[in-house]
C-alpha cells in the first residue's frame, strides 16, 4: 500500500453531518481514498471531453463565417456547440454518476463516486454534486483546494452531496 492511500479496517463511529444516523459508520471510513493526482487527472479528462464538442463547432462556425460569409449558418453551429456541451455535462456528470457511479474521467482513471450512507447515487445527489462543482469553482476554486487539508480528501461538492470518491 502506498503512502498516499488510506485504509481503515475498522469503522469509526461518527456523529457528524455526513452520517445519516448517529452511531453508524459511513462508507467513507471503510474505503481507500485515491490520491489528489488521480482526482485531478480524472477531472482534466472530463474537462477535455466537455470542451471538445464546443471547440470543434466553434472552429467550424469561424470557418463558415470567414470563408463562406454565412453568419447565420455560423451562429447555428455555435448554438449547436453550446447544446452539445450541455448534453455532455448532463450525460457525463449526472447520468454517468447515477448509472455507473463514474464520469468518463473517473472510469478511465479507476475512481468511483459513492454516497457516504452506502446508498446508490440518484439524480438529486448527482445534480447537487454538479452544482457543488460550480460553487467550488466560483469562490476562486477554494472548494477544490479544500481537498488538500480534508482527511478524506472531500471537496465542497462532495460535502454538499454527501459523497466520497473511492478507488475502484
Amino acid at each position: 500500500m502506498s503512502s498516499e492511500e488510506t485504509f481503515i479496517a475498522m469503522p469509526k463511529l461518527r456523529n457528524d453531518d455526513d452520517a445519516d444516523t448517529p452511531g453508524h459508520s459511513s462508507v467513507a471510513d471503510l474505503v481507500t481514498v485515491p490520491s489528489i493526482n488521480a482526482r485531478c487527472s480524472a477531472f482534466l479528462l472530463d474537462y477535455i471531453l466537455t470542451l471538445f464538442p464546443l471547440a470543434v463547432t466553434l472552429v467550424l462556425a469561424f470557418y463558415v463565417k470567414r470563408r463562406l460569409l454565412e453568419p447565420t449558418v455560423a451562429d447555428f453551429f455555435q448554438y449547436v456547440g453550446y447544446v452539445l456541451v450541455m448534453a455532455v455535462i448532463f450525460t457525463n456528470w449526472v447520468y454517468g454518476y447515477v448509472r455507473y457511479g463514474q464520469s468518463f474521467g473517473k472510469r478511465f482513471i479507476g475512481l468511483r463516486v459513492v454516497r457516504v450512507d452506502g446508498q446508490l447515487m440518484d439524480y438529486k445527489t448527482a445534480i447537487i454534486r454538479l452544482f457543488g462543482y460550480i460553487l467550488s469553482l466560483s469562490v476562486f476554486a477554494l472548494g477544490f483546494i479544500w481537498m488538500l487539508w480534508d482527511d478524506q480528501q472531500r471537496g465542497w461538492h462532495d460535502k454538499l452531496a454527501k459523497t466520497v470518491v473511492i478507488q475502484d
